[in-house]
């Protein structure tokens, strides 16, 4: 039984593509992919996407959720440096093993730390 949040899953019907996002686990139960990817940050979903063209079944699991909805993902001009919105905020450690005061970002929802570390490139308005 799959345990992730979000499943992506990208499919190749015929002369249709498919993809669905969704949080219903069941969608892949007893079914068989010819690729799974753990994680749909720009490199898993970049990945995916390539294979399914190719006519691969592909499924990619991410524990973090679909924040596509979010001002804090899609309005890069808005966004804060260090946003909580899909961000793990693992805690820092010293090479002793001390805790710091600081957090290190990481991506953790679709669109992976592009979604949260302020990585888009902003173009300047006319």
């Amino acid at each position: 039984m799959l345990r992730s949040k979000l499943l992506v899953v990208f499919g190749f019907c015929g002369l249709v593509s498919t993809t669905t996002v969704t949080n219903d686990t069941t969608i892949a139960d007893g079914k068989t992919f010819d690729y799974i990817i753990a994680g749909a940050g720009l490199s898993g979903l970049t990945v995916g996407n390539k294979l399914s063209a190719k006519g691969y079944s592909v499924l990619i699991i991410e524990a973090g959720p679909d924040a596509s909805w979010n001002p804090e993902v899609f309005d890069a001009e808005g966004r804060q440096f260090g946003s909580k919105t899909c961000n793990w905020q693992y805690p820092a450690y010293s090479e002793d093993g001390k805790p710091l005061s600081w957090k290190i970002d990481s991506g953790a929802c679709i669109g992976g730390g592009t979604s949260s570390e302020s990585a888009p490139t902003l173009q300047e308005k006319a």
